[in-house]
């Protein structure tokens, strides 16, 4: 009988352990959601120029990109905000037609700034 109260109390408290597991992840997913919102928002714009839908970048691609610029440039935060606004971008694109590479250098021209953030096909945005 102590033998199976003991069994019950290590299932009961494998379950209370991956169910702290499980909701830790999903707060960790929603908090990714939240801190991608701005590129979220801003970055789409742009998506069908890189991909060469588009000849030129719409104004309001070159809006939104300024927007993200001064964001990643604006704060003491910067290589944090930097990193941050890479990985969103690359985590909207995953799994979607690559970025034409003319077009992503071309982009800083048409909406005559520098990017204070990388965009690419593929990169490791620990090493911004």
């Amino acid at each position: 009988m102590p033998r199976l109260v003991g069994q019950q109390l290590v299932l009961i408290m494998l379950v209370l352990i991956s169910g702290s597991a499980m909701a830790r992840q999903n707060q960790q997913q929603q908090q990714h959601i939240s801190n991608c919102q701005d590129v979220t928002d801003y970055f789409p714009y742009c998506l069908v120029f890189l991909k060469g839908y588009n000849h030129r970048p719409s104004q309001q691609c070159c809006v939104h990109i300024k927007l993200l610029n001064v964001i990643a440039k604006g704060d003491y935060k910067h290589i944090h905000e930097r990193r941050r606004i890479c990985q969103c971008i690359e985590d909207m694109v995953k799994g979607t037609s690559p970025f034409i590479p003319l077009r992503i250098r071309a982009l800083p021209k048409y909406c005559r700034m520098k990017l204070g953030f990388p965009i690419s096909n593929h990169r490791d945005c620990s090493r911004v």
